[in-house]
């Protein structure tokens, strides 16, 4: 990275040469290799983006140390609605923890999008040490039983960096991700490209069914993700459940595709071990007693899953998200 290299090479001027005309020539050519560097990645598709990414985390969460009180004191992005929601889900707590957990959230969601921001630039070493992954045995034994895996996670954390599970298994070799087209070009543009990091295969929303039921034809097992925790808008729910307090409407998208791919469904755990740090544990879904009456028992599991994981570290939820239709407070 650029600053790694602005780094060394000025320690080695500052230790190995006297002189001040030894330090003159090698300050100039320390000056010739920056502007180099800043031209070829200048030249690179967000270049510029990708020139502020390579800065140290702990210098670009001082970014986020300083949005939250904007975003939370001035802007008062969706406030109403959080507070809401938080309240709602947790009646048994105060005002004094439910205004607890939505700073911390608010501060958590500035972190995530200077996090997503940090793969435009950001070593597999470095991502190595902040990710650690749990039971990634678990999708090498579905794909070795012939079966595709179905990942079911929800907004927990950086999402963005999920797709550091699948440099951790060895199969199924083949990994994709479902996302939705963003109108604004440029805006699309970038988060293709801080999705692409990971090399996985990014479907569109509408090609999404048919490319599986292809891949599955084709015989080679792969694994999808899906984040089924928020309201699909124009579509008309097929059950119902309680999550977090409230009567929620769900989709099976996962499941009923499932159905149609030769798919396991398997749950994503996200924590937050610190800041910048994540610990991702991959889990069964064995169907319980009580569900097995339901259409569609896989789907109200997964809720039941992701409301433990929400109730843990309830700031690190995505609570901005008009999850269930309060309008007049967005």
């Amino acid at each position: 990275m650029l600053f790694a290299r602005l780094f060394v090479t000025l320690n080695f001027v500052l230790t190995y040469f006297r002189s001040d005309k030894e330090i003159k020539r090698c300050f100039y050519f320390v000056y010739l290799s920056l502007i180099r560097n800043f031209v070829t990645e200048m030249k690179k598709k967000h270049g510029f983006m990708r020139l502020l990414a390579g800065m140290p985390l702990r210098i670009l969460y001082l970014i986020s140390d300083v949005a939250y009180p904007i975003v939370y004191y001035i802007i008062r992005y969706r406030r109403r609605l959080v507070r809401e929601n938080l309240k709602c889900s947790f009646p048994e707590k105060s005002e004094k923890e439910i205004i607890c957990i939505e700073k911390a959230f608010y501060h958590n969601l500035c972190d995530i999008f200077i996090e997503a921001f940090k793969c435009l630039n950001i070593s597999d070493e470095e991502m190595r040490n902040r990710v650690e992954i749990v039971n990634y045995e678990l999708p090498e034994r579905i794909a070795s039983e012939g079966k595709n895996v179905f990942m079911l996670l929800g907004h927990c954390g950086c999402w963005e960096w999920v797709q550091e599970v699948c440099t951790r298994y060895k199969n199924p070799r083949k990994n994709c991700e479902i996302y939705k087209q963003i109108s604004n070009k440029y805006f699309s543009s970038l988060m293709h490209e801080i999705r692409s990091r990971w090399n996985t295969e990014q479907i569109e929303t509408k090609k999404s069914v048919r490319t599986m039921l292809q891949w599955n034809k084709e015989g080679e097992p792969f694994l999808c993700g899906f984040i089924q925790d928020q309201r699909i808008s124009g579509t008309k729910s097929k059950d119902l459940t309680t999550f977090l307090n409230q009567t929620t409407p769900i989709m099976p998208v996962a499941e009923e595709i499932a159905l149609k791919a030769n798919a396991e469904l398997v749950y994503l755990d996200v924590e937050k071990t610190q800041r910048g740090h994540y610990r991702m544990t991959f889990c069964e879904m064995p169907v319980p007693e009580d569900l097995r009456q339901r259409p569609f028992p896989l789907t109200v599991l997964y809720f039941r899953l992701l409301e433990r994981t929400i109730q843990r570290q309830p700031e690190i939820w995505l609570w901005s998200h008009n999850r269930w239709c309060k309008w007049d407070l967005v």
